[in-house]
């Protein structure tokens, strides 16, 4: 059966599998950047209610010289640094960890104060903490004002768009150390106001017709906000929407995209 879920700032769609039974394997160590993290990491920040995100807002680049010997080092640094901002009276916090091309990791974080801060406190933490063991400087560290609901929508045009491909969460950037064991890749913590999700079960004969109504108007919406943006390849990507070689596939190819939930997708579902 197709099921079509709304988000706040995103959707996705797909058809249920006809059975599922069967077993499940245990969850093992993070290995980078995966679908599945990159899936649940976009979730969650589609879900936020941006004009509830109260206090005093941060965007941060958080940087080292040297690469932590493993991936439990850097776990304990991020760690460190996190309690560092709660004990500060952070209200709330999203990270995620990238690669850059010579292999070592960085920070980007969103993080909130209940009021007045200093830009430069939690990069003295950050510095101070990682200074001395990896070579963090002040000149490698960068601090931006999240100004209200439009400085999100900007940390989120940044980080919120990128998938498994992109060159900072390529498994090709990874230490050769961490391979094997990376640690999480993204989290969050503190007070974040979330819509929860919408979900809608297309049922029947109708509900198949439903389905291949959705996704023409999904692909009709990506192909315009594309041209809009005079997004070349996006518009390449817009036309190939669920196109497959193989017709059986094509019926059953989901998608998921950054899409208004009012008016755009619950105009399209009714």
């Amino acid at each position: 059966m197709p099921v079509v879920t709304v988000y706040r700032h995103g959707g996705k769609g797909g058809v249920a599998p006809g059975r599922n039974d069967h077993t499940r394997m245990k969850r093992g160590d993070v290995e980078g950047w995966s679908l599945g993290a990159t899936r649940r990491n976009t979730q969650f920040l589609m879900s936020v209610r941006e004009t509830e995100l109260t206090g005093a807002g941060v965007a941060l680049t958080l940087t080292l010289r040297d690469c932590p010997a493993s991936a439990q080092d850097w776990t304990k640094l991020r760690k460190r640094w996190i309690e560092r901002q709660r004990r500060a009276g952070m209200v709330r916090l999203h990270w995620i960890t990238e690669w850059q091309r010579r292999g070592v990791p960085h920070l980007h974080v969103a993080l909130w104060w209940p009021d007045k801060y200093r830009l430069s406190d939690p990069v003295n933490d950050w510095v101070e903490l990682a200074g001395e063991l990896y070579g963090a400087g002040h000149r490698g560290q960068h601090a931006k004002v999240i100004d209200g609901p439009i400085g999100w929508f900007q940390y989120l045009s940044k980080h919120a768009a990128r998938g498994v491909k992109h060159y900072q969460r390529n498994n090709e950037n990874i230490p050769e150390a961490w391979l094997r064991k990376t640690g999480r890749v993204w989290g969050h913590s503190g007070d974040w106001p979330l819509d929860a999700p919408r979900k809608f079960g297309l049922q029947g004969a109708q509900g198949d017709a439903g389905w291949y109504w959705m996704r023409r108007m999904v692909r009709g919406w990506r192909l315009a906000d594309a041209r809009a943006a005079g997004d070349r390849r996006r518009i390449l990507y817009a036309r190939g929407s669920f196109r497959s070689p193989e017709p059986e596939l094509s019926k059953l190819r989901g998608y998921q995209d950054w899409m208004p939930a009012e008016p755009v997708q619950l105009r399209m579902l009714a």
